[in-house]
């Protein structure tokens, strides 16, 4: 009986959490849109895509609710943790973030968007943070940070891609990237039956690098300084990167077919 309990009480600490988030960021978007004048355009963009996310991410937390347990001790928990809101709270400002900068290109809302992304990138650091400090890290956790780091540069490559400011060929490769990366954890979840979280040092290095990229993009596109000979430099730098990375995950996702499942 108590473990039904616990996991109703998990069940409504999901609704609970990504209800709120969803509430947060309509008033997120609201006061950018009053402070600007945006339109009603942008309004009947951003309801859907970031309702239907909202609804994704739920029903992915359900699905994976047997992973919410801290992996140290085996502890199950009866509701999300800190570290793992902070993570959700990024998660969440991806739709947001994406219909802005689209608005970005009509109204002056570009050094508060500025302001918005760098503390998107403060929460990356901050869960990681706070989870190992207060030995709160979960299975789940892991897997929302790996997922949210991904989702942004998805969010991101788009927007740049929007704005012209990377080169088409950038753009794609940062795709095939990804689009590997989803495709090995697929074929991973059939033949594990579950996803294993797991990082490699190149996996890090490549959405560091990309993140470093993207953010010298937006301040470029913040002051809206001209195209200058380092900003193609850099992308080649990163593209190479990106390229090393694949090689790496592919060698990663035979070590993973390889090895036994961890045991939660």
């Amino acid at each position: 009986m108590e473990e039904e309990e616990r996991i109703a009480s998990l069940r409504r600490s999901i609704l609970i959490t990504t209800s709120i988030f969803f509430i947060a960021q309509c008033t997120l978007f609201l006061i950018f849109s009053v402070n600007a004048g945006f339109d009603s355009k942008y309004w009947s963009i951003f309801l859907p895509i970031s309702g239907g996310f909202h609804i994704i991410v739920l029903v992915m937390l359900l699905l994976f609710q047997d992973d919410f347990i801290i992996e140290s001790t085996g502890k199950k928990l009866d509701r999300i943790n800190l570290a793992n809101i902070i993570t959700l709270s990024r998660v969440s400002t991806m739709p947001t973030l994406l219909v802005l900068v689209m608005a970005a290109k009509q109204y002056r809302i570009r050094i508060p968007l500025l302001i918005l992304v760098a503390l998107i990138f403060l929460t990356d650091f901050l869960d990681g943070r706070i989870s190992r400090k207060t030995n709160q890290v979960t299975r789940v956790g892991r897997m929302m940070d790996s997922a949210s780091d991904y989702t942004l540069l998805v969010v991101l490559s788009v927007i740049f891609q929007y704005y012209s400011l990377i080169p088409g060929w950038f753009f794609r490769l940062v795709l095939v990237r990804l689009g590997i990366q989803a495709l090995l954890m697929a074929i991973l979840a059939v033949v594990k039956k579950r996803i294993e979280p797991n990082s490699t040092f190149m996996g890090k290095v490549n959405v560091a690098s990309i993140m470093v990229l993207y953010t010298l993009e937006i301040i470029q596109l913040a002051v809206q300084a001209p195209s200058l000979l380092i900003f193609r430099i850099a992308e080649w730098i990163v593209a190479v990167i990106i390229v090393i990375g694949i090689f790496d995950k592919i060698v990663s996702f035979f070590d993973a077919l390889k090895s036994k499942p961890s045991t939660p």
